[in-house]
């Protein structure tokens, strides 16, 4: 995608139990939202398994590729979480303990009464040195960033959401530095028609072709007497968006919809659409 100015980002979501199905990943698309609205690209999704070599590779791979990389999940207790340890390995980093951090976890199992404690230093165990990243001091685990663009999160939705959302300001504050402005968010608005993706590929093509900051993309949808195909435009200048929105409406006898519509066709059709 051609856009004005904005960073690129990457997600690498680590764990065998969304690889061999037994939970759904729901912190990429979280993430991809919350990247949207903020400005900064998210270019890449990877989903690996819990294999030291695997992740490290992976994620120096991403750092490399992109100006920021989020991961999610291998934080815990147990033998097979081992993000600290492989993001460590990958940038021949020792892992050692935090103390604060440690003392938030035995804070937490005396209040818990929790008297078996093994493994719970794991928790406290980071690649050294990295920043720690603690926006509200109420959140037992820090964000660790490793390389200056690693950002290490947890994999439990809700951990991984709030820690992602306290975020906003220091990576507002990494696009200022980075970019000598401030940043703005995408706008996106969808338009839906009747004719099929056939009948418009042409004229969408066309309308790509002169507009190459903005992505205008195309979704069949199958099942939906009333909305063949939903065309999206996205781009950071909000008023070059909806302009070029006004003439595809005009050029495929369509609707603009609302965010809400938009949403629920989007919730409502995935199974159905015919994007291959």
């Amino acid at each position: 995608m051609t856009q004005d100015s904005s960073l690129t980002a990457a997600a690498c979501i680590i764990g065998d139990e969304i690889l061999n199905g037994k939970t759904q990943d729901t912190n990429s698309h979280f993430l991809a939202q919350f990247l949207f609205k903020l400005g900064i690209e998210l270019k890449r999704v990877e989903v690996v398994n819990d294999d030291m070599d695997t992740i490290a590779d992976t994620i120096q791979r991403l750092s490399n590729e992109h100006d920021i990389v989020f991961t999610s999940g291998g934080i815990g207790i147990t033998h097979d979480d081992i993000s600290y340890a492989a993001i460590a390995k990958a940038y021949q980093l020792e892992l050692k303990l935090d103390n604060d951090t440690y003392e938030r976890v035995e804070a937490m199992l005396n209040k818990r009464k929790i008297t078996q404690r093994k493994g719970y230093e794991r928790l406290a165990m980071f690649p050294f040195p990295a920043e720690l990243l603690r926006p509200q001091q109420s959140f037992l685990i820090p964000v660790v960033i490793v390389n200056q663009n690693i950002y290490i999160l947890p994999g439990i939705p809700r951990l991984f959401q709030l820690l992602i959302e306290s975020l906003e300001s220091h990576l507002q504050q990494l696009c200022f530095k980075k970019l000598g402005k401030q940043i703005v968010g995408f706008s996106r608005t969808d338009i839906a028609t009747q004719k099929s993706e056939g009948a418009i590929a042409s004229i969408l093509s066309t309308i790509q072709a002169r507009n190459g900051n903005l992505k205008i993309g195309s979704y069949p949808l199958m099942g939906n007497k009333d909305i063949s195909v939903i065309v999206s435009v996205v781009g950071k200048n909000h008023d070059a968006v909806e302009s070029v929105a006004q003439e595809i409406v005009k050029e495929i006898n369509g609707w603009t919809l609302s965010e809400n519509n938009s949403n629920n066709n989007n919730n409502n059709n995935n199974n159905n659409k015919a994007h291959l």
